[in-house]
């Protein structure tokens, strides 16, 4: 993945303060790379790609592999999504480069196993017929988000069901958190009741941007796009094979919006939170949300909402308000920010965030325990 700004300030901030440039050169040396997979025919690595196989590759220093394959007129091809914009399906395609000057740093290109003379020992030697460096499956829930597989779920039994899942990987984190809080908020001395509760308040922020991460999901044109009727049940996952809208980065502004007017203290985590959820399925900075564009299935969906909030919070004050709230603000339009840096305070919240949407997210579409799985026995007993 390419560096982004946030990234670059991140990495010099460090070796500012480290007084110390060996980080900024093992980073562009890693930046340096390309890595490459070895495979038998387009066609197959597409239909392996596309069916939850990821291809495992080989590192290559950028110039080595430029000067290797402009020597040996190597026929290479890069990946590319064929409907960005899609969330059904993500159909994987390799397209063929036609002049090596379009090769980059940090990318993944793929090349013919007759060419690339590949072995394990020896590895790309460019010369002459090799084997493939081959494949490795996705886990279910990770395969049943991507690509589709999987059983069918309402909008309901999804979102509780992550609530459930974040909670027993929360349970499992907690004194990693009190420990973290205890250094971040040092300077304020809090005494061992203030920081648990502080903990506390992390930790619903956290369960409630999960059980909110699809809240996109909710949208008009998403339904209608998954089969929707009227009178149904509101639907999370499908297995109608119509291209679907996106709907990860309507969860930024709406879930900010939410914990922000749910909170006494305005923390700056808040959002960090946010936007870790709307990166359920991915880490790059995502593009703008259009003004007016988060309109909701029907007028019953409020109700609904409003009615599942209040089966897993029972204290919450006014939350038909709240919600129109959130997707007034929603429909402001919005930027999705960058994420923060390493040396930012709250950088383990982001990325805790982040981590526990994802494993709750496959761990209730794939019906399986995958976060720290051997702690427990299959980790239901303490999902409430």
């Amino acid at each position: 993945m390419p560096l982004t700004v946030s990234d670059a300030m991140g990495i010099l901030e460090r070796a500012f303060h480290a007084r110390n440039p060996n980080e900024i050169e093992n980073i562009l040396r890693d930046n340096l790379n390309v890595n490459v997979a070895v495979i038998n025919s387009k066609e197959e690595a597409e239909e392996k790609i596309n069916h939850g196989f990821y291809p495992l590759v080989v590192t290559v220093p950028y110039w080595v592999f430029k000067s290797k394959v402009d020597k040996k007129s190597i026929e290479l091809y890069y990946w590319t999504e064929e409907n960005i914009i899609s969330e059904r399906g993500k159909i994987w395609k390799l397209e063929k480069i036609y002049s090596h000057n379009e090769i980059l740093p940090n990318k993944t290109y793929f090349i013919l196993k007759e060419q690339a003379g590949y072995s394990p020992e020896l590895g790309l030697t460019f010369e002459g017929e090799g084997e493939i460096t081959g494949f490795e499956e996705l886990n279910v829930g990770e395969k049943s988000e991507k690509f589709g597989h999987g059983h069918y779920q309402t909008w309901e039994e999804h979102s509780i069901g992550v609530w459930n899942k974040a909670g027993r990987i929360l349970k499992i984190y907690r004194p990693f958190l009190l420990d973290w809080a205890k250094n971040i908020f040092s300077v304020q001395e809090l005494n061992d009741e203030k920081l648990s509760e502080t903990v506390d308040a992390i930790i619903i922020a956290i369960r409630i941007s999960a059980f909110l991460h699809d809240i996109g999901k909710l949208r008009r044109e998403w339904q209608l796009a998954a089969g929707w009727k009227k009178g149904e049940e509101y639907i999370a996952r499908t297995s109608n094979e119509n291209k679907l809208p996106f709907h990860a980065p309507y969860a930024y502004p709406f879930i900010k919006t939410f914990l922000r007017n749910i909170f006494e203290d305005d923390y700056r985590f808040l959002g960090h939170i946010a936007l870790a959820a709307a990166r359920h399925h991915s880490l790059e900075v995502t593009g703008k949300i259009k003004s007016n564009d988060f309109e909701l299935i029907d007028n019953n969906a409020v109700r609904f909402l409003s009615d599942l909030l209040l089966k897993i919070i029972p204290e919450l004050k006014r939350v038909n308000g709240l919600i129109y709230s959130c997707i007034e603000e929603t429909n402001r339009g919005s930027l999705m920010d960058e994420p923060p840096t390493p040396s930012d305070d709250f950088y383990f919240i982001y990325t805790l965030t982040n981590r526990v949407v994802k494993f709750a997210d496959w761990e209730d579409a794939g019906r399986e325990i995958l976060e720290l799985s051997d702690l427990e026995d299959g980790g239901e007993k303490n999902t409430g």
